[in-house]
């Protein structure tokens, strides 16, 4: 028997030999007729997708710190996103993203899913943290070094010498756990906010960010409302 196996290995072993060349991606290689074909229909079906019109948007949203438009509405549509998903369980205080993960500025006019799609490549999901006291003032001392990320249900004035720090109007409260709605990839401490990753408790959703971005501007179009966003003055810093 170990003789049969050596001969099935050695005659497995001993095919022609393979050689390889390399074939230069560029115009002089035709297109295949029955390729392009095939893919015609998906084609036209994802660009008629892409290219559909969400909502209108009356001036240009751009990115920024300590704090922007486009960061203030995505950060306050994430957070009521959250917080519908989780009424019956909890309600989350508050949100934090970073500026980094939204990829480029919204522009005047008809606002479509491709742009989101630019807006928000990743597959990142929405999480909601339960944090201790001791990780939140880890995140205003983080906000600080930063000099600010997209954040909503919180007000922040950074001083030389220390915060004043609200949350759903009340005084940040050194004494209890606070709910704060994030990304996923920033939950696992991504972009240095390794204050999020030893919760007291965290939730996943499962919810794309992007998917609660486009549901958010469809709403929005379908009820004949416009993005709007401003500067509030949320996040401060001295």
């Amino acid at each position: 028997m170990r003789f049969l196996w050596c001969i099935l290995l050695l005659a497995a072993c001993s095919g022609p030999e393979v050689q390889y060349h390399s074939i230069a991606m560029n115009d002089s290689i035709a297109s295949n007729s029955q390729a392009v074909e095939l893919i015609i229909p998906y084609r036209d079906s994802l660009e008629l997708t892409m290219n559909t019109v969400l909502v209108q948007n009356p001036k240009t949203l751009t990115r920024g710190i300590p704090e922007c438009t486009l960061g203030n509405l995505i950060a306050d549509l994430l957070l009521e996103r959250a917080q519908i998903e989780l009424t019956d369980s909890l309600i989350p205080d508050m949100c934090l993203i970073n500026i980094g993960g939204l990829r480029v500025d919204l522009p005047e006019g008809g606002i479509t899913v491709g742009k989101v799609f630019e807006l928000m490549p990743f597959e990142n999901e929405l999480d909601v943290l339960e944090l201790s006291p001791e990780k939140m003032q880890e995140m205003l001392d983080y906000l600080r070094e930063k000099g600010g990320q997209p954040l909503s249900g919180m007000n922040l004035t950074i001083t030389k010498n220390g915060y004043d720090c609200t949350i759903n109007d009340e005084p940040l409260d050194a004494n209890r756990t606070y709910y704060v709605v994030t990304s996923d990839y920033l939950a696992d401490g991504g972009d240095k906010m390794y204050f999020f990753q030893v919760p007291v408790q965290r939730i996943q959703t499962g919810i794309k960010i992007r998917d609660a971005i486009i549901d958010y501007f469809r709403i929005l179009g379908l009820t004949d409302q416009e993005l709007i966003s401003g500067i509030d003055r949320r996040l401060v810093i001295e």
